[in-house]
């Protein structure tokens, strides 16, 4: 290879195969910065990732030293020291008795592990007819096959449908639609929790290991927050008919909501946690699972074995980086100034994008926001699917010089526009401002133009 072939480009196979390139070269902060050396606040800390910002050189410290010390071992049969300190210390800010932990490279390993370990659970019990996973419409959960069956984002799951599992779903709350449940906008009667006690029925007890759900529906459908009481009906269904709960946090873990997990934040124990993202900041590939040592009893007395592995799970270098998150987010308590952040930031939002005509709704928690995009405010129509507007709205938004992370299908697997602000944990108030009213900017622009 040529000196002048590095870095060209051409040869990387992306998700958009149409388009120019574009590359960033550093991070500097919350700043992003392309290979023209134009600047751009990250709105979307990656993809709800990079918690602590760019340029963390304490992260960075610690992954060259253990780089230079050992940076693989196979975690099928051994343990590293960083993967033991960062067991510890996730533990030590799980909710409850949620005290064992396995890693893997990201979310979709992690969701596919907690399944794996799910219907495992049931067979060292004696119950191998247990082996359905029960997830909600929309939901996103991974691109394996086994995560794509269980969560229900439409665009990704069809071209791949022959090869998913004929897992069951229930619709998830909408408090700005309503659902099929409640047609009306904030009229909630929480059935679309009690939906999950009919869908158990329906399908049989006996077949259904797990119930997976997002505290907060990330990319599938721009965060959507649960009614009041959600969760404890669903903990309540759950445990009369012996149903694992599994929590996916891959975004709203480790700060994100202004508490340490999601479920704190709702007021709900669930059995399994699966976590990734925010865990190493963005610094290495990394996420897992987290489950109570009760649940290990009926291996340890059956098999003795989780039988599940991937040749990077538990790297040590990317666990010497998540440890060394997670003690910069206790230290500096993080994720307390999330909790503070929150108000600034969704007033900010509101303020700005309340009257722009094709703002919906704005709605999250912590520093998770969701801008829902409509072609009719009054109606709350959607776009339609082919017109790309969340797309072009993020495009707008970048040359605005903010980034925001776009997402669609949330209303009926095509159509449904939202953008995702997802911002660093270190973010000023003034930084918020400022990409606040950059995307307005931006929604303005392509607000005036749809209608030209």
């Amino acid at each position: 290879m040529t000196g002048s072939a590095l870095g060209a480009p051409g040869h990387l196979l992306k998700a958009e195969l149409s388009g120019p390139p574009r590359a960033f070269v550093r991070g500097e902060g919350v700043e992003l910065v392309d290979e023209d050396g134009r600047r751009y606040l990250d709105a979307a800390a990656g993809v709800g990732v990079a918690s602590l910002g760019y340029g963390v050189s304490e992260v960075a410290d610690a992954m060259r030293d253990q780089a230079e010390r050992i940076p693989y071992v196979h975690a099928l049969r051994f343990e590293s020291l960083p993967a033991r300190e960062l067991a510890g210390l996730v533990s030590s800010v799980m909710p409850g008795d949620l005290d064992r932990v396995f890693f893997v490279s990201g979310g979709s390993e992690a969701n596919e592990s907690a399944f794996k370990f799910a219907r495992q659970y049931w067979l060292e019990r004696g119950e191998p007819e247990r082996w359905r996973v029960i997830g909600r419409w929309p939901s996103f959960h991974g691109n394996s096959l086994a995560t794509l069956a269980a969560g229900w984002h439409a665009i990704r799951r069809k071209r791949h449908a022959p090869l998913l599992l004929p897992f069951p779903h229930v619709e998830a709350p909408n408090r700005y639609r309503g659902c099929g449940h409640c047609a009306r906008a904030g009229s909630c009667t929480l059935e679309c929790a009690e939906e999950l006690e009919r869908r158990i029925l329906e399908v049989g007890p006996e077949s259904v290991a797990a119930f997976v759900v997002e505290p907060v529906v990330g990319a599938a459908a721009g965060a959507l927050t649960p009614p009041d009481g959600y969760f404890q009906v669903v903990r309540d269904i759950c445990d009369r008919y012996g149903v694992l709960l599994v929590a996916d946090e891959v975004i709203t873990g480790f700060g994100r909501l202004g508490r340490w997990f999601g479920v704190e934040r709702f007021d709900v124990q669930p059995d399994l946690l699966v976590f990734a993202k925010g865990v190493s900041g963005g610094y290495a590939p990394l996420g897992g699972f987290a489950v109570r040592a009760e649940l290990l009893e009926p291996f340890v007395e059956g098999s003795g074995r989780f039988e599940h592995n991937f040749t990077y799970a538990g790297h040590p270098v990317a666990c010497a980086a998540g440890a060394a998150v997670l003690k910069i987010l206790i230290r500096e308590r993080l994720v307390e100034r999330v909790a503070a952040l929150e108000t600034p930031f969704f007033d900010a939002l509101r303020d700005v994008l309340g009257d722009v005509d094709l703002v919906g709704d704005v709605r999250g928690c912590g520093l998770l926001a969701g801008v829902e995009l409509v072609s009719n405010r009054a109606t709350k129509a959607p776009f339609p699917a082919r017109a790309g507007t969340a797309s072009t709205a993020a495009r707008y938004a970048m040359e605005e010089g903010v980034v925001v992370y776009p997402c669609n299908g949330g209303v009926d697997g095509e159509k449904g526009d939202y953008l995702l602000l997802m911002p660093p944990f270190v973010s000023t108030t003034e930084e918020l401002t400022e990409m606040t009213a950059r995307l307005g900017r931006a929604l303005r622009r392509l607000s005036d133009d749809l209608k030209s």
